[in-house]
C-alpha cells in the first residue's frame, strides 16, 4: 500500500481532528487577578456535557494564582486589550481557513473572543464599543450572542457586579472603584478584596443578573457606556462565554 505523501492532508484527517476540535473562549481580562479568579471559579459549574474550551488569554497570576506579576508582559487598558482580542480573533480565523474547519456545532463559533473592562478613570470606553459595533456590523451578525467578538463592561468596575450577588445597589460610584470594593461584606483591606473565593458568589448569579438588569434599564440606549453609572453586563458573559446559566 502506498505512503501517503509528506505534507498531504486527507479528508479523513481533517475529519478526526474535528471529531476532537471544540469551540473555544479567549478572554482578555483587565485586571490581573479579581476576573481570573472568577472566570475559574464560575466555568466549573458548566454542564459536563458542554464542550467548550475557555483560556484566560492574558493570565500572569503569580503565587499560586493570589498575585499579579511584577511586571506585566500587556498591556490592560481597555483600548489595547481590544487589540489584542481582535489580533487572536484573526489569527485564529486564519487557522481556520488554512486548516479548512468544518460547520462549528449549532449555536457556536469555533472561536470567540471576551474582553472584560472598567471604567475606572479610563479613556476611550465609547471607542472601544462603536469600534465592537463597527465589528459586529462587518461580521454581518443580527444578534450580538453570535458575534465572534463581545465585551462585558462594569461602570464603575467588576467589584459592582461582586456586590450585586450580596445586595442591590442603584447609586452613582463616580468612577470610585474603591467605593464599591469597600462595600463588599467580606471586605478587609483592598488586596484581599482582590481574591474571589467560591463562598462569596455562590448562589448568588440570580440575583445578582437581576439586579444588573434594574440598574442597566435605568440608562437609556443612547447614554454613553462611559457615562452609564452604575453599569454591568458580566452576566453576559457568563452565559454567552462560559455558557453557565446558574451557580
Amino acid at each position: 500500500m502506498a505512503a501517503r505523501a509528506r505534507g498531504k492532508d486527507s479528508a479523513t484527517d481533517r475529519k478526526q481532528r474535528a471529531s476532537l476540535r471544540q469551540p473555544t473562549v479567549w478572554v482578555y481580562t483587565e485586571g490581573t487577578v479579581t476576573e481570573p479568579q472568577y472566570v475559574d471559579i464560575v466555568r466549573q459549574w458548566r454542564d459536563p456535557s458542554v464542550r467548550l474550551s475557555v483560556h484566560i488569554a492574558n493570565d500572569e497570576r503569580t503565587h499560586g494564582g493570589t498575585k499579579g506579576p511584577k511586571n506585566s508582559r500587556h498591556s490592560r487598558k481597555p483600548l489595547d486589550l481590544l487589540d489584542q482580542a481582535l489580533d487572536k480573533l484573526r489569527e485564529e480565523k486564519r487557522k481556520e481557513r488554512k486548516e479548512r474547519w468544518p460547520k462549528p456545532p449549532t449555536g457556536y463559533r469555533w472561536t470567540t473572543v471576551w474582553c472584560l473592562f472598567d471604567r475606572d478613570d479610563h479613556k476611550g470606553v465609547d471607542d472601544i464599543m462603536r469600534r465592537v459595533d463597527e465589528e459586529w456590523k462587518a461580521e454581518g451578525v443580527d444578534d450580538i450572542r453570535d458575534a465572534s467578538l463581545r465585551v462585558a463592561y462594569s461602570h464603575p468596575c467588576f467589584e459592582l457586579w461582586r456586590l450585586l450577588h450580596h445586595q442591590d445597589y442603584t447609586s452613582t460610584f463616580g468612577r470610585n472603584c474603591d467605593a464599591a470594593a469597600q462595600r463588599l461584606p467580606f471586605f478587609t483591606t483592598k488586596d484581599q478584596a482582590k481574591i474571589v473565593r467560591t463562598e462569596q458568589i455562590k448562589d448568588g448569579y440570580k440575583l445578582a443578573k437581576q439586579r444588573a438588569q434594574r440598574i442597566n434599564a435605568k440608562h437609556a440606549a443612547h447614554v454613553p457606556h462611559s457615562r452609564r453609572d452604575p453599569y454591568t453586563d458580566v452576566w453576559r458573559f457568563v452565559e454567552d462565554g462560559l455558557r453557565v446559566t446558574d451557580y
